[in-house]
């Protein structure tokens, strides 16, 4: 099976009551592909304007 390497960009603006995000990637079948929360210290160092964070996401049935 031939793997998409294309990506998409998601911006996001949170309110600073924000203290934890929760991201679930579906595929076309609703599987889930991967999953990743991001708590108040990485929302604090991606905010930050000066760091590119890329979290690495747990690859579900890899």
């Amino acid at each position: 099976m031939e793997e998409n390497k294309d990506k998409r960009v998601l911006n996001i603006e949170l309110d600073d009551e924000v203290k934890k995000v929760s991201i679930t990637g579906l595929d076309q079948d609703e599987k889930v592909v991967m999953k990743q929360e991001l708590n108040d210290e990485d929302l604090e160092q991606v905010a930050g304007g000066f760091w590119f964070y890329k979290p690495s996401c747990s690859l579900i049935g890899s």
